[in-house]
């Protein structure tokens, strides 16, 4: 048991760190408003872990069955990704507008979860990632309370492993440089959630 958490530590780490919607989604929000926003950004793409884990953990993995319905899934979620983009692009516009800057930084951080939570739930692949980890890395005939205990190492992984990555980059020093270069690196995050989200309604 202890040799499959740390091995289930190391895999769901190294998914973590692999750059994609999540990833951006928590650095844009952590540079454009800070911790805070970062934090609620977190706590809704946990949300979003802990329903597709539990729906992996019982096996109710209806989009691996229904290729229909994964294709829905995948264009809504593909289109909430250009849309998170669009809307980054028209926040910056209006903070270049606008007389008082922290104000509209201040605003994001009332969507943050609502962002996070989305992006992470409409997300296809995650539920069948989580689907092939509880049928080949962790053996099928696990008693389910243990199974749990993995799904509970899986969202406190997340949580805290995107914690690191929003308290490093929400860090007044760090900031403070990334601060200088925040409309470019702003741009870029959001330029790349617009070629996600359309590179995923291509395939």
């Amino acid at each position: 048991m202890i040799k499959i958490a740390f091995t289930l530590f190391i895999v769901w780490t190294l998914l973590l760190l692999t750059p994609g919607p999540d990833f951006i989604l928590v650095m844009k929000n952590t540079i454009s408003g800070g911790y805070k926003n970062g934090f609620l950004t977190i706590l809704g793409i946990t949300s979003g872990i802990v329903i597709h884990t539990l729906t992996a953990i019982f096996g109710i993995c209806i989009l691996s069955q229904n290729p229909t319905l994964f294709k829905i899934v995948k264009t809504v979620g593909s289109l909430y990704l250009i849309y998170i983009g669009i809307s980054g692009f028209y926040q910056m516009k209006k903070q270049q507008e606008s007389l008082n800057i922290e104000e509209e930084k201040n605003t994001p951080a009332k969507k943050s979860f609502r962002e996070g939570f989305f992006c992470n739930i409409l997300n296809p692949k995650l539920p069948l990632i989580l689907l092939g980890i509880f049928t080949q890395l962790i053996p099928p005939q696990t008693p389910t309370h243990i199974k749990i205990l993995f799904g509970m190492e899986i969202v406190a992984t997340s949580f805290i492993m995107w914690n690191i990555v929003s308290l490093l980059l929400g860090n007044k020093y760090i900031l403070s440089k990334l601060t200088k270069i925040e409309k470019e690196i702003l741009f870029m995050a959001n330029l790349v959630l617009i070629l996600l989200g359309g590179y995923e309604l291509t395939f």
